[in-house]
């Protein structure tokens, strides 16, 4: 039992590093519901007060590795096992190709993006297979957190697809809602309301998402951040958060 005095104290603050995600007038555009959702459980199920902060991908990477706090939303690999120590699965997130639809790609193995160009935000992985074959098998175009600036690339053709991190399956609205916003000054779409942008049906990858922070932090901070986790998972809380 606590006594009088930590009781009243404020709760202890758990730092959280995340890309940035930017509009169409280059302003940072908001949390989705699911991840408002995920953060709300976390804080009550770990009584930890939640502080976001967001930059551009590599520098979330460099903050963390630092030890300004922990980073969401990052992928095992190798190189970032050296330099991380990760929680339990959040979320699976997939993977997809994002590109024109006139161009009707279609993907079902890496060999299948032989020759292409394919646009990456700089530090970011897809997996070992693919990572391995980036400048390789196809050309990375490497893009900022613009996710308005990718979509203007793509367009404009500078190059054939790029890399869109969502852990939604309804693949028909996800479309619909990217040619909503994405699409709206473009005279085809505005005129016929035909769709200008597709995902491609078979994702890339399907990787686990987890918290990690440095391995010189905080590790009783990641234990409550784990046995948060590990409750929702057994409960079917995080499937419901991440069902839509």
């Amino acid at each position: 039992m606590q006594n009088s005095n930590t009781s009243t104290s404020a709760p202890q603050v758990l730092t959280v590093l995340m890309a940035e995600q930017r509009g169409d007038r280059d302003q940072v555009l908001p949390l989705t519901k699911n991840m408002i959702q995920l953060f709300n459980y976390l804080e009550d199920a770990t009584k930890l007060k939640i502080e976001i902060r967001r930059y551009p991908w590599r520098r979330v990477l460099h903050n963390a590795e630092n030890g300004e706090g922990f980073v969401f939303g990052i992928y095992k690999n190798p190189e970032r096992m050296q330099s991380f120590i990760f929680s339990e699965p959040v979320y699976s997130d997939k993977i997809w190709l994002m590109s024109r639809c006139e161009d009707k790609i279609t993907y079902n193995n890496i060999q299948d993006l032989k020759g292409k160009t394919i646009g990456i935000v700089q530090g970011s992985s897809a997996g070992e297979e693919f990572d391995n074959q980036v400048n390789v098998l196809f050309r990375a175009e490497y893009n900022t957190s613009s996710l308005a600036g990718r979509f203007s690339k793509l367009h404009q053709k500078r190059m054939d697809a790029f890399l869109l991190y969502d852990p939604r399956t309804n693949l028909r609205e996800m479309q619909k809602e990217f040619n909503q916003i994405y699409a709206a000054d473009i005279d085809e779409y505005r005129k016929k309301k035909t769709e200008i942008f597709c995902i491609v049906p078979k994702p890339i990858n399907v990787i686990d998402a987890h918290f990690a922070m440095s391995t010189h932090g905080d590790r009783s901070l990641l234990e409550r951040l784990d046995r948060a986790l590990i409750q929702a998972r057994k409960s079917g809380d995080l499937d419901r958060i991440f069902s839509k």
